[in-house]
């Protein structure tokens, strides 16, 4: 008994001992090696680095690089590093395990600057006579006398060409520079500029008169183009300074309508709207409040009529809503416009009389007295037209496709459920949930409606692949809707707020602006060409003469428009200005072939508009202020029919 008590002691006191016994100690070593082994390096030279830290009773979990102003994590870099400036560089390998144990290693290389740089220098033929329209053969004829020449890089102005020698068309004239820089094998770099002469040809542009209409440096142009008086003679301009601007035909300024006590603009960064003109010269005007939200009465939206004088005729305001890209309709007793979102019947039940006020507007054209609310859905995300006999296409949310308003003793009704996109919205697909609207600019010939989309894909993004839609509205049916005539897929997509739409030619030729180029449209739906944008982003709708030419602007460097703030209430629309980047009008032949282009400016988010006597009109931001150009065209006028923006130059939205 007593050994068996005794080994039951033993075996316990190896237990206790085991239990006792202490965790392994954990301890880790950072290092790295450094490839190619030198005294120093280049400056721009690539240096490999390659992680030896070791664990002991541990396993490293996190490794953070560090060198000069640049950091990653990782156990081993994959891309080699390099330094751009000479001098001691510390190289830094911080690693942690598991357990939380860490260590860090830092080493110091040298780095020099021994390159000597390339020499750019380049050749063109033809050296002299150089007109607009020509190709011009350039030959690089660069040196690097302890390396070679690996990159090129050439400035036409502001296009960039990367090939060693390439071929280059000048669509403007003058005395335009081009710079080519050469890179070497170990990154260094020389440059050289030549002045080229341009001489003019017979489609060349020429402007007659460039003018700020605003002090402001904050104002913008985003969406608003020029409108023109009935008889051409006077130019509207608009922008986020809130002030329309009167300009007579030889630049010098009119008037100055101030519609700021009203409306002061609480941004500046965002859309402004599109002045319409009635047949008797009186311009209306449509304010939209950032701020959706804001009940406190100090700002509201609101829509003037302004005399051809530039006195106030009348004005109505309708406490808070917030416009996005609006052009007034012009009917023909009736004043239309629509809103994103509006206030309810009980935040201002004076101005919104019945109930269930929801974004379309109507009122009287003579005096601006409530005439009717209209059921939009969701509200306006732009575009709006009417035929000749005002039935009035009407675009809603992004989602829900384009409404018909049917004309029956001076009111007008749709077809079709309040809520949700159904069979009797233009633009249905079956999919209640698409991205179709994107305040595209539609163009009316007779009965037949031509409209931009965005394709269907069951979201509701800011963007989608173009597709342009046909529709016979003699054909449309109360009970069964619209089927459209044909559908058409385009290079590009439709981008919300960008103004992009559709246009007639003097032939029937549909034209259609996307995100990245210009397509011309047969009137059966074939494809006729596409020509391509050679900047970032095309914006607004083209224009065309009648001589067929096609007009459109195209915005060249730095970003595209900026989206920020989806459809939120407290965070709506945002755009960024392009940075070191030029707005162009770009003109092409009726065969898609570019002629000739101007830079008018740092940005050109708007549409071009095209005169009674054939003058060009641009507005958009020059010098950092928003700025109205005049160019000369090659032609006599404006295409018959819907050729622009607004269908004409009163930007009217109706077909006359």
């Amino acid at each position: 008994m007593k050994t068996v008590k005794s080994l039951f002691l033993a075996s316990f006191a190896l237990l206790l001992a085991a239990s006792c016994e202490l965790e392994p100690q954990v301890s880790v070593t950072a290092d790295f090696k450094i490839e190619p082994e030198k005294e120093a390096y280049e400056i721009f030279e690539n240096i490999t680095l390659t992680n030896t830290s070791y664990a002991v009773n541990d396993i490293i979990v996190s490794c953070k690089w560090e060198w000069g102003n640049e950091y990653k994590w990782g156990k081993q870099l994959t891309d080699p590093i390099s330094f751009d400036t000479v001098g001691d560089k510390e190289i830094t390998l911080t690693v942690v395990t598991d357990k939380e144990v860490s260590a860090t290693c830092t080493k110091i290389v040298k780095i020099v600057d021994t390159n000597v740089r390339p020499v750019a220098d380049f050749e063109y033929s033809p050296a002299t006579g150089i007109r607009a329209g020509d190709e011009v053969q350039f030959t690089d004829k660069s040196t690097d006398s302890d390396g070679t020449v690996v990159a090129w890089e050439w400035k036409f102005g502001t296009n960039t060409v990367t090939e060693q020698n390439p071929k280059f068309t000048f669509q403007e004239f003058g005395d335009i520079d081009v710079t080519l820089t050469v890179t070497d094998n170990q990154k260094g770099t020389g440059s050289v500029t030549k002045t080229i002469h341009v001489e003019k040809n017979a489609d060349s542009m020429e402007t007659l008169w460039s003018k700020a209409f605003s002090s402001d440096g904050e104002a913008r142009v985003y969406f608003t183009s020029p409108a023109l008086s009935p008889d051409g003679n006077t130019i509207y301009v608009f922008s986020s300074a809130n002030h329309l601007i009167a300009f007579n035909k030889d630049g010098s300024q009119k008037w100055d309508f101030d519609a700021t006590s009203k409306n002061p603009p609480t941004t500046k960064n965002f859309v402004s709207c599109q002045p319409s003109v009635d047949t008797d010269g009186t311009i209306f005007l449509a304010i939209g409040n950032k701020d959706t939200q804001d009940k406190t009465g100090s700002i509201e939206s609101g829509i003037y009529a302004i005399n051809p004088d530039g006195s106030q005729k009348w004005y109505y305001g309708f406490s808070y809503g917030w416009f996005v890209n609006i052009v007034p309709l012009v009917l023909q007793d009736k004043i239309m416009v629509y809103t994103k979102r509006n206030p309810s019947t009980g935040d201002a039940p004076a101005l919104w009389p019945e109930n269930g006020a929801d974004n379309g507007l109507m009122l009287n054209k003579a005096d601006g007295s409530y005439s009717k609310f209209y059921l939009v859905k969701r509200g306006s995300h732009g575009g709006i037209a009417a035929t000749k006999e005002e039935t009035i296409l009407l675009h809603t949310d992004s989602k829900y496709g384009t409404r018909v308003y049917w004309k029956n003793d001076g009111a007008w009704k749709f077809n079709g459920v309040n809520a949700g996109q159904d069979k009797f919205m233009l633009g249905y697909t079956g999919v209640t949930n698409t991205a179709i609207g994107f305040t595209s600019q539609m163009a009316i010939d007779g009965n037949k409606v031509y409209i931009l989309y965005g394709k269907a894909d069951g979201s509701s993004n800011s963007s989608s692949a173009a597709v342009l839609f046909c529709y016979d509205l003699a054909k449309y049916s109360a009970t069964d809707g619209a089927t459209p005539e044909w559908t058409l897929d385009l290079d590009g997509e439709n981008i919300m707020c960008s103004g992009l739409g559709a246009v007639l030619g003097p032939d029937g030729t549909i034209y259609v602006s996307t995100s990245t180029g210009i397509t011309a449209v047969n009137p059966d739906g074939t494809k006729k060409w596409f020509a391509s944008a050679s900047g970032n982003s095309v914006a607004g709708c083209p224009a065309v003469d009648n001589a067929g030419n096609i007009y459109y602007h195209e915005q060249v460097g730095g970003p595209t428009i900026v989206i920020g703030g989806g459809l939120s209430t407290t965070q709506p629309f945002n755009f960024t200005e392009p940075v070191e980047s030029a707005g162009k009008l770009v003109k092409l032949n009726a065969q898609g072939k570019k002629v000739s282009e101007m830079t008018l400016g740092q940005s050109l988010f708007s549409s071009p508009t095209i005169g009674l006597d054939g003058t060009v009109y641009c507005s958009g931001v020059k010098d950092g202020k928003p700025t109205i150009t005049a160019v000369k065209g090659t032609a006599s006028g404006p295409a018959a029919g819907w050729s622009q923006f607004g269908g004409g130059i009163r930007k009217s939205c109706k077909a006359e």
